[in-house]
């Protein structure tokens, strides 16, 4: 029995982009909600990407079934939906940020070999600058999402 439960079908967290939407549409003031909606969401998003790389990490030590290349892919596209909806939320909507995510992984791996070693340090770096980190957020977890292909 497994000490990580990963589903086969990753369910979405919605960000809701509202701040963005209604900051450029009308003078009222974003929902409450919307916000706390907003860090619950993204906090999940963290924890289960923790839960993912720790699976990577520590299954085969403890005997345990490592995630499936094909839901670590899986993983990596909802990864990267997240990465565009904290830029929307940052105001910057139409940015490559696959690119940049890239150009990110490039860099960690080059500084820390591994790709699960710079996913954890990214990831690290998510954590620490929550949503208001903004589009520096939203490309490390891009990142993030290109670290976890090559996992399994």
């Amino acid at each position: 029995m497994s000490i990580f439960r990963l589903s086969p079908v990753i369910r979405p967290l919605t960000l809701f982009v509202g701040r963005a939407m209604l900051q450029g549409m009308t003078a009222v003031p974003e929902p409450p909600h919307f916000q706390l909606h907003n860090q619950q969401a993204f906090e999940t998003c963290v924890a289960t990407t923790l839960q993912v790389l720790a699976a990577v990490g520590f299954a085969p030590a403890l005997h345990h079934t490592q995630p499936t290349r094909e839901t670590l892919l899986a993983f990596s596209v909802e990864l990267n939906r997240h990465a565009g909806d904290i830029a929307a939320l940052a105001g910057e909507r139409f940015l490559d940020l696959p690119a940049l995510g890239q150009g990110w992984y490039e860099r960690l791996v080059a500084e820390r070999d591994e790709p699960l070693p710079a996913a954890y340090h990214a990831l690290h770096s998510v954590a620490y600058l929550g949503l208001e980190g903004g589009m520096t957020t939203a490309t490390l977890l891009s990142a993030v999402s290109d670290l976890s292909r090559p996992l399994t």
